[in-house]
């Protein structure tokens, strides 16, 4: 097999290619770079159940570089037939099945694994009476021990594998062996929009509360990974609509919604009694007053442009078995902005909503620092910086 005497690249994915991740995994920069462009989609013979819940023949992007695989001998097939070397952009998990297909693809060129849109994780502080009702079910015990410890040699794996990582923010570089592997430095994906956005000024004359929602009853990914919702539509969504009513109210501002990318409320009975917009997140948060959220990645942007934060909850959140994770992913985010969650559900508890605006400069810069934009990364669109990284590097 030759070297690397042709640009091709070929993007390994998981989940149906949609509109927004054909934007967003920067698959027309190559083009314009005059990369040959694929897409090797795995989601149908990897996840039958998810393919069929999100519809995936009709919601993916039409690509012509799109190949969706059916069976992990095409795939295996396909890859081991590349005449050239190539370069693959790695967005896999770590099954059997994803390793096979990751260690034919280093066989036959580079890879480039994507470390960006990290957030803040939960804190998991485990007190003795929850070790104790482990102990006491041994079954649930072991199950987690095996999972935690397989996750674990999968990473580490995949790891040798990789030839290039894109980080952004220093949490990114956690654990990252720079003799093994080659760092780009960049920046988060959503960042993007600060580079493309001439003017990123806020309407003085909007005002209103954004919520940015995160599809928490119907989110696709509770089926494609067999996860229970963290909340269920008849709890969440009455608690919701009170809790944003009385905000609005307290600061004199109307109410808007940014649903989620993934989201779709016209085809859902209930959901939030107010003002939904789709696919206007980064408008609706740089015109906000304020920004209502509980853990959205889209907070990012709030953080950059300075923006007060009220983080919520609720009881259902707080208390319920399945949502245990979730409430201390939300409670970590706000503490590391100096913020503590509101409890939407004991709205009595809140004398004055206003109390809640205060910006901490020095936190929201750490925040952007660890989590947004490596230091010294160029002010240059992700996918840039990683395609002219590779050309040189390449030297194509």
């Amino acid at each position: 097999m030759s070297r690397y005497n042709k640009k091709k690249v070929i993007y390994l994915v998981r989940s149906p290619l949609s509109a927004r991740d054909f934007k967003r995994f920067g698959i027309k920069n190559w083009i314009n770079h005059k990369w040959e462009t694929k897409v090797f989609d795995i989601t149908k013979y990897l996840n039958p159940s998810f393919w069929r819940h999100v519809d995936g023949d009709k919601f993916s992007f039409n690509f012509e570089g799109l190949t969706i695989f059916q069976n992990i001998n095409d795939v295996l097939s396909t890859i081991n037939n590349l005449q050239n070397k190539v370069v693959f952009i790695d967005i896999l998990g770590f099954s059997n099945a994803e390793m096979r297909i990751r260690a034919a693809a280093r066989a036959h060129g580079v890879l480039v694994k994507i470390e960006l849109g990290f957030i803040p994780k939960a804190k998991i502080n485990k007190n003795i009476w929850e070790l104790f009702s482990l102990i006491k079910n041994p079954i649930a015990f072991i199950k987690k021990s095996i999972s935690f410890v397989k996750n674990k040699v999968q990473k580490i794996r995949a790891e040798r594998y990789t030839d290039y990582i894109v980080v952004g923010g220093n949490k990114s570089m956690l654990g990252i062996n720079e003799k093994q592997t080659s760092v780009i430095k960049a920046h988060n994906l959503d960042y993007d929009f600060f580079i493309q956005e001439e003017q990123v000024k806020s309407n003085k004359n909007s005002n209103y509360l954004v919520f940015l929602d995160e599809d928490a009853p119907y989110h696709s990914d509770f089926i494609r990974f067999g996860i229970k919702p963290y909340v269920t539509e008849d709890c969440y969504y009455p608690v919701m609509d009170l809790g944003l009513n009385e905000m609005a109210k307290s600061l004199k501002l109307n109410i808007k919604i940014a649903a989620h990318p993934k989201s779709n409320y016209a085809a859902k009975q209930k959901k939030y009694n107010q003002l939904i917009l789709e696919n206007k997140t980064f408008e609706l948060i740089r015109d906000a007053d304020v920004v209502i959220a509980h853990g959205s990645t889209a907070l990012g942007w709030a953080v950059i442009m300075k923006k007060p934060i009220i983080f919520v909850t609720t009881d259902e959140i707080q208390n319920a078995s399945y949502a245990k994770s979730y409430a201390k992913y939300i409670d970590n985010f706000a503490a590391i902005l100096g913020k503590k969650a509101v409890n939407l559900s004991q709205l009595s508890s809140v004398n004055n909503w206003s109390d809640h605006l205060n910006i901490d400069n020095e936190k929201y810069e750490k925040y952007i620092e660890n989590y947004i934009k490596t230091k010294g990364s160029p002010e240059k669109l992700v996918w840039d910086i990683v395609i002219e990284h590779i050309e040189q590097d390449l030297i194509l």
